[in-house]
């Protein structure tokens, strides 16, 4: 049989680069490094689709533009992962104190399905939630987590442990099927009790946007396609205009965002205003607009920041995120800073 996507040596896969594709190859062993390293399927799969100027070949591009390209791709990535990390702690230790205030620290009283919607959002209590956190309470074979810890060491397992071991999927799908009073107490703490959205927007962010971030999460730390994908519920930005001001661009009559923004909370910039809009604190917004900034641009010289300018613009193409999108990020800081 005739495969479709049959084995080729590194030399063959620089041949189909230089010949199908057009990628200028200077230095052939750089190249084989390269291919070596990342592999062919990342290096030009993730981006052929925006940087070609018709439907084989990319617009003259080096292998060393592609191989700093999927570095600061990388660098995203990781910096994506670091903060997913923090924002789904954060919505746990939120759910634990609403969950434990409510209905107390013991598993069979804060897990009762009276206490939670049948069915909510796609989500199905007893299938989604409940037979998903049963299987980490009888487990015995987890020695080092927590939740393990307790069942051995003492009488309850408070929510606040038992969340530590659940996925940050099933987090979100437990909210989804809060009812309206803990729903609104959860909200209440992840928005500061702001009067600028109505409720059914606010759980609507919630759910989508902590949805895209797990998603993009997953795909950084699953070496999948990162910087093309698109979600398939989007944020809406006309309903972030308000709490996040500077990084939603309106109309001139404000009753419609922007194209370019629409199109943009499809794709990674829903994951970079959820998790912006989450941090509860000026400081830790600051400290994520800096270390965006260091994972574009650190380490390099002036000269070489503006390849870094070249290449982070392309990069913005790939994922839809706005062109300027770091003057949005300082103005937004700016207004949060005049308002405290």
């Amino acid at each position: 049989m005739e495969y479709d996507k049959p084995f080729k040596t590194y030399d063959e896969q620089i041949k189909i680069l230089r010949d199908k594709y057009g990628v200028l190859i200077n230095d052939y062993d750089f190249a084989k490094n390269v291919l070596i390293s990342i592999s062919y399927n990342d290096l030009i799969g993730g981006f052929k689709n925006i940087l070609k100027k018709d439907s084989n070949s990319v617009n003259e591009i080096t292998i060393e533009y592609l191989y700093e390209l999927h570095l600061l791709d990388k660098s995203i990535q990781a910096f994506i992962l670091k903060y997913s990390l923090f924002v789904e702690n954060l919505f746990k230790n939120v759910m634990a104190y609403v969950i434990a205030s409510s209905f107390g620290v013991d598993v069979n009283k804060y897990l009762d399905a009276n206490n939670y919607q049948v069915y909510s959002a796609g989500t199905s209590f007893k299938e989604n939630v409940y037979s998903e956190i049963l299987l980490i309470l009888i487990d015995k074979k987890r020695e080092y987590q927590p939740t393990q810890y307790y069942v051995e060491k003492y009488n309850h397992i408070p929510p606040w442990i038992l969340f530590k071991n659940i996925s940050f999927g099933d987090s979100i799908n437990l909210y989804n099927v809060l009812k309206k009073e803990q729903k609104e107490m959860v909200i209440n703490i992840l928005f500061n009790n702001s009067n600028t959205m109505t409720y059914d927007q606010k759980v609507e962010i919630i759910r989508n946007g902590l949805t895209n971030i797990r998603i993009f999460r997953n795909l950084a730390a699953h070496n999948l396609s990162f910087a093309e994908f698109r979600v398939k519920k989007s944020i809406q930005p006309k309903q972030l205009y308000q709490v996040l001001p500077g990084l939603i661009y309106m109309t001139e009559d404000l009753t419609q965002p922007l194209n370019i923004d629409k199109k943009a909370c499809k794709g990674l910039y829903s994951a970079v205003l959820i998790i912006l809009l989450l941090l509860n604190t000026n400081e830790l917004k600051s400290l994520f607009v800096t270390d965006f900034m260091n994972a574009v641009f650190h380490g390099y010289n002036d000269e070489a920041d503006k390849q870094k300018i070249e290449l982070f613009t392309d990069y913005c193409k790939l994922t839809a995120m706005p062109k300027n999108l770091f003057e949005r990020l300082h103005k937004y800081l700016k207004v949060q800073n005049n308002i405290l």
